[in-house]
């Protein structure tokens, strides 16, 4: 039987975040921080090791990124070396020609992915992480046996397409219909799906398709995942789409024309789409954070050499004080989300708590801060930062997607504010109402919702584990702060009561909040174990940045506060007010200074 994922396992396990917003600290979830592969599994971490040299090989050899972003695809024989050395089956089981990686493992792996290249790593995250994965969670024994071997061996490729042109990757809303056939042997699929990765050559696709369904006495329309293939009567790729960035991952817009698919393609349950979208997708946050995380580390590394060895003003540019704010700052970070993605790729593999929240925490955060890092590196590299050949350029363009990819950052907040203050609104019957139909209209977010009771269980109000001295003044503000979100939250409840569901701006604030706590929890549990290990003077390095971070992050969280406690109030007003205005008149609406437009221009793009 499939893993039921994350989503049935919800009701009754803690999550660490949605435990902050009632003022919850859940430790037993970070403390003590895991172990490192190479002590929890000699053998898997061996098998990772030896991946990471084979890619790094190929980066040297095969692998040439100037030429995958020139040439805007990934040429045939990068695949086919990513295929012999195992790496189009890292999730697929054993059983089945697949690696069969645990969460950490996968997360590792991914990582070095992206620093290779970003394009390969889309490539090998749609196959392995999304279309694969479907098939792994929810296929049926048949299913798995016919499809999974030959895309663990990299004879095809797979696929997901959820994201449609009307709703986005709103799975709940998905617009393609599917009708069972007269004879109940196939389903004939029609509508329309964009931006889907592999689309355009994979040969297996996980997709959606809106089914009735009997609930109740009454039919209604629910999505149900299937398994189709471009060899199926009815199936068509439009065309493929040039972008920003990740240039050589191609994403594809296909039709199906009354597609056909057999009945026994169904993946899981006719109804039961919902609950495949959201474990696959949960699931791809995860690595998609491991990836920006590795990509900061990276991303430090190269802003440090070219500091050093970049001489301006008859010095190099790292003995320059700004310079040395961009490199701290951006190495702080860099630990933050290695901390959340060490974190929470073992908590994941334990499989004792929810870790939806922590998931959108980790994307969230780690794709941001690694947006900041391309962005600096820029900067530090003047000229040689917008031109080629130096990778800089690519960098900041291929990190662009990463805070739209696998939910929007603005959609993720909401998620994470909603569900956070589902347990706390439970005492207010029209506003625990009120959050959970923005919840269901989430779409693929969705999903995740426990009682107040079961967030609170087994937590206090406090770190009950003991910390380093080092980390005790943190541990104090740590503490402050995530009582701080309780009040927040609860003082937002009752102000905004029903109507807390459309005050985006407010509940915004209180994601922040609850990101930033989530990021610095994982600092202080990776400190305290470094600490453990080598003692204050070994692990000086990591404390600096640990104290970077934390009061950093404790700054960010006071202004969050003081703005939920009405300091933005009046300015949020006239926020709305200008955005009407602008709304209003189709554009800005003031004259240039110098001399007006004689003839205002109309928009280059119209939606659509």
């Amino acid at each position: 039987m499939a893993d039921p994922g994350p989503g049935a396992r919800a009701a009754a396990a803690p999550s660490f975040v949605r435990g902050l917003f009632g003022g919850a600290i859940h430790d037993a979830l970070f403390f003590p921080y895991p172990d490192p592969l190479d002590r929890r599994d000699p053998e898997e971490a061996r098998v990772v090791a030896r991946l990471i040299r084979e890619l790094r090989r190929l980066a040297g050899d095969v692998i040439d990124s100037e030429a995958i972003d020139d040439a805007e695809t990934i040429p045939e024989p990068v695949i086919r070396a990513l295929a012999e050395i195992g790496l189009l089956g890292l999730t697929i089981p054993k059983e089945y020609g697949g690696l069969g990686l645990s969460v950490s493992a996968y997360a590792r792996v991914f990582s070095a992915l992206s620093v290779t290249d970003a394009s390969v790593a889309v490539l090998v995250g749609v196959h392995c992480g999304l279309g694969s994965k479907a098939i792994t969670l929810f296929g049926s024994p048949e299913q798995k046996a016919r499809y999974l071997p030959a895309l663990a061996r990299g004879e095809t490729l797979a696929a997901y397409a959820l994201t449609e042109p009307e709703t986005g990757s709103d799975a709940q809303n998905i617009r393609t219909r599917a009708e069972r056939s007269p004879d109940g042997a196939h389903w004939l699929l029609t509508g329309r799906k964009i931006w889907i990765g592999n689309g355009h050559r994979a040969g297996v696709i996980a997709t959606f398709a809106q089914t009735a369904v009997d609930r109740r006495g009454d039919m209604v329309l629910r999505p149900t995942a299937f398994i189709v293939r471009p060899d199926m009567p009815g199936f068509r790729v439009v065309g493929t789409v040039r972008k920003l960035g990740v240039r050589g991952s191609t994403q594809a817009e296909l039709a199906y024309e009354r597609l056909t698919v057999p009945a026994d393609h169904v993946l899981g349950q006719v109804g039961k789409g919902f609950s495949v979208a959201v474990n696959v997708l949960n699931a791809g946050r995860l690595s998609l954070a491991a990836g920006c995380a590795g990509g900061c580390r990276m991303l430090v590394s190269e802003m440090a050499q070219y500091a050093s060895t970049r001489v301006q003003f008859g010095h190099p540019l790292a003995d320059f004080e700004i310079t040395q704010r961009k490199v701290a700052e951006t190495a702080a970070d860099a630990y933050a989300a290695d901390a959340m993605v060490g974190a929470l790729s073992a908590q994941a593999d334990r499989r004792d708590s929810d870790v939806a929240l922590e998931a959108a925490c980790a994307k969230v955060f780690a794709s941001e801060a690694i947006w900041r890092a391309a962005d600096e590196m820029v900067q530090v590299a003047g000229g040689r930062g917008f031109v080629r050949p130096y990778p800089y350029e690519r960098h900041l363009r291929d990190t662009r997607i990463n805070r739209i990819f696998e939910g929007a950052n603005e959609i993720l907040r909401l998620f994470i504010a909603l569900n956070g203050i589902q347990g706390p609104a439970e005492r207010l019957r029209e506003v625990a109402a009120a959050i959970r139909r923005p919840l269901r209209n989430l779409g693929l977010v969705s999903g995740y919702m426990t009682s107040r009771v079961s967030s609170l269980l087994g937590a206090t109000q406090r770190i009950d584990r003991p910390l380093h001295p080092a980390l005790e003044e943190h541990r104090r503000y740590f503490e402050k702060h995530v009582a701080d979100l309780a009040a927040a939250a609860q003082r937002a409840i009752v102000k905004y009561r029903g109507a807390i569901t459309e005050r985006q701006l407010v509940l915004e604030r209180l994601a922040n909040m609850a990101v930033e706590l989530y990021a610095t929890a994982a600092v202080l549990a990776r400190t305290q174990r470094v600490l453990e290990e080598r003692g204050p003077d070994g692990a000086s390095r990591e404390l600096a940045l640990c104290d970077l971070f934390c009061v950093n992050a404790g700054r960010r969280i006071r202004a969050q506060r003081l703005a939920l406690a009405g300091g933005e109030d009046a300015v949020d007003d006239r926020r709305r007010a200008v955005a009407a205005s602008v709304r209003a008149a189709g554009g800005y609406f003031v004259d240039d200074p110098v001399l007006p437009d004689p003839e205002p221009e109309a928009p280059v793009f119209a939606p659509g």
